[in-house]
């Protein structure tokens, strides 16, 4: 991918949304192209690509990646469209840069963090350090009403968490993880935990895909949480509302990789035509490439819409993003493994970005919500009378806080 790739992706797939984006939302572009110039340029010193195998290097240089383009004022917290189309730029290069721009998981601490909290921990996200979330547990991250993982209270008030968490992404890279747990008086709740707090232990699990960061299972062992680490708001509340959000982000990580498989092949088969070396293209090719390019860009529109309906807090929001993420994720998936069998063999050596992307791609279709489950509880909602739909919290990707011994 030439240095003016990310460039042309701001150019060819995006920009041409502009006219139908509310005019209240619409993205600064100058920003948009300067932080594609500055990822480009930040690749080249810190080069992730294909051939880098996954392990403790890839993950230094990802994290380096973040942090120089915090220092150049890239880890963007305000518009959220301009979010939605940065992660769309990092998954076109590579989508193992999911966590290079934004806060990430760590709007939780934003968002419902105590003052003494969001003092601790804000400006370390906001130089490019990670924050972590930790859901899911062995009998399955959809279901955190069945959270096992529990705090006591301990003699001087604090509460000790004990539990395990398991397919736990930025495993050893996390500064901070945001921890769902059983309160002692049983509802459930979450906390900025630090990530060298005594009692964390962790056991990495190597993935098939995203590969970028650390992933695996995370024990706790009477761990302690002051009352300012824990979030203000219902544990199910915030945490439903969070994946509203997040979910049109990687999604839009998701179309971002697709797209620079699209544009890979299209430039492959127009070289291939302008040598010679292929005479004409065969129709179902042409039909691959036309409906192809049409799904992921509506799937993008579709990202966008939820990030939309997430940000004004409407009461679709959760609906809006689950449904996108499955259908754009899904269409990501197929579009990167159609597309590739354009590209004959060479599209599937382990060197290659494509061949890595499709890996990735169906990493994602497990990470933050099993599509199933996401498309289940969509259809649910559109098929009964009463409130009662519930969207899947993620598989592998509180109220007031204690006070007193009780």
């Amino acid at each position: 991918m030439n240095a003016t790739a990310l460039g042309e992706a701001v150019a060819g797939w995006l920009r041409p949304l502009h006219p139908v984006l509310d005019p209240a939302d619409r993205v600064d572009w100058t920003r948009l192209e300067a932080l594609a110039t500055a990822l480009d340029e930040t690749l080249a010193a810190y080069p992730v690509g294909g051939d880098l195998p996954a392990g403790a290097e890839r993950s230094r240089r990802l994290l380096a990646v973040r942090r120089e383009l915090a220092v150049r004022g890239h880890i963007d917290t305000r518009n959220h469209l301009f979010r939605v189309f940065a992660q769309f730029v990092c998954g076109y290069r590579d989508i193992d840069l999911r966590d290079a721009t934004g806060l990430g998981h760590g709007v939780l601490i934003a968002r419902h963090g105590s003052p003494q909290t969001r003092r601790a921990w804000l400006p370390h996200l906001l130089a490019g350090e990670l924050a972590g979330i930790a859901v899911t547990e062995p009998h399955g991250g959809s279901r955190p009403a069945a959270t096992r993982t529990r705090a006591v209270v301990a003699a001087d008030g604090t509460w000790l968490v004990s539990g395990r968490k398991t397919w736990i992404s930025r495993l050893a890279e996390a500064s901070v993880f945001l921890l769902f747990f059983r309160a002692p008086d049983g509802r459930l709740a979450a906390a900025a935990m630090d990530a060298t707090a005594p009692g964390l232990h962790r056991q990495p699990v190597p993935p098939t895909g995203l590969a970028g960061w650390t992933w695996g299972i995370l024990d706790l062992d009477a761990v302690p949480v002051r009352p300012q680490d824990v979030l203000h708001g219902d544990g199910m509340m915030v945490l439903r509302e969070h994946f509203a959000g997040y979910r049109p982000l990687v999604t839009a990580t998701a179309l971002g990789g697709a797209a620079a498989v699209f544009d890979t092949v299209t430039a492959t088969l127009a070289a291939r035509q302008a040598t010679g070396d292929l005479p004409r293209l065969r129709d179902s090719a042409l039909i691959t490439l036309g409906r192809t390019h049409a799904q992921l860009v509506t799937a993008l529109l579709g990202a966008a819409a939820a990030s939309h309906l997430a940000d004004a807090g409407h009461e679709n929001a959760e609906l809006w993003g689950a449904a996108t993420k499955a259908h754009g994720v899904d269409t990501a998936d197929s579009a990167a493994a159609e597309l590739a069998l354009l590209l004959g063999a060479a599209g599937f050596r382990a060197d290659c970005l494509t061949a890595k992307t499709r890996r990735d791609l169906g990493g994602l279709l497990y990470a933050d919500g099993i599509h199933d489950s996401l498309f289940r509880a969509a259809g649910r909602h559109h098929t009964t009378t009463r409130d009662d739909t519930v969207i899947p919290v993620p598989r592998p990707e509180a109220e007031s806080a204690p006070t007193t011994a009780r």
